[in-house]
């Protein structure tokens, strides 16, 4: 009868150290898996949208010195990232961009006699291709991305403004489509810093925009990005 007992006792000590040694296997766990919802998880996707200016220095060439304050840079597409460990992610991310360059003297000078110079717009429309590095910050409040993107012009246009001499027409455009000049292969690097949705973004061409030719616009974009997350 008291082996019995003593047996009894042991299976209950048995059963209260289950309780705790689960306990602590779960608390460590918790500490080192990688979340599988929310902001934290190990997969993430997102679109986004951005606007930025161009900025760096400009050609001495003219007609290819720019007006900075209107010329621009559009940017919307999606990213996604798997989370290797609670601190450093990778990502890559596909984008269509607009680059519009106001350039203060014309390129092709198609003016008739008489007419007056207004404007000349550079547009390249480029679909990027990018990756990155994803450092987390302070938790999963700050996020610092590091990468490098190509990209393809599909539809570079340079476009002419003219006021004619003919006093019936007040301005004339005239467009351009894919230029030969134009290089529509270029790449280059990008950082961007975000907290909570939003980022500051910059973006460095390391490729000359012209083919062949010796003079290029400014290679560098500075802006703000938002992230349409769920």
């Amino acid at each position: 009868m008291r082996t019995v007992f003593l047996i009894m006792i042991a299976m209950v000590l048995q059963l209260n150290g289950y309780p705790q040694k689960y306990l602590i296997n779960e608390d460590v766990n918790n500490d080192t898996i990688i979340p599988t919802h929310g902001y934290a998880r190990k997969y993430d996707i997102s679109n986004y949208a951005g606007y930025g200016f161009v900025t760096g220095s400009s050609s001495n060439d003219p007609p290819y010195v720019i007006s900075y304050g209107k010329s621009w840079q559009f940017r919307e597409g999606f990213w996604g990232r798997v989370k290797l460990n609670n601190w450093y992610a990778i990502g890559s991310y596909l984008e269509y961009s607009r680059d519009a360059y106001r350039l203060r003297k014309p390129v092709f000078n198609d003016s008739s006699s008489g007419s007056e110079f207004i404007w000349t717009k550079q547009v390249n429309n480029n679909i990027t291709l990018g990756i990155f590095n994803r450092f987390m910050l302070n938790g999963n409040n700050i996020l610092l991305d590091l990468g490098a993107n190509g990209s393809f012009d599909i539809m570079p246009r340079i476009i002419e403004k003219i006021r004619p001499a003919d006093p019936d027409y007040s301005s004339r455009r005239t467009i351009y489509n894919n230029p030969k000049i134009m290089n529509r292969f270029n790449y280059g690097l990008d950082i961007r810093l975000t907290y909570g949705s939003v980022a500051l973004y910059a973006k460095y061409r390391l490729s000359g925009l012209y083919s062949y030719q010796r003079y290029d616009l400014p290679k560098g974009v500075i802006g703000i990005v938002v992230d349409f997350k769920e």
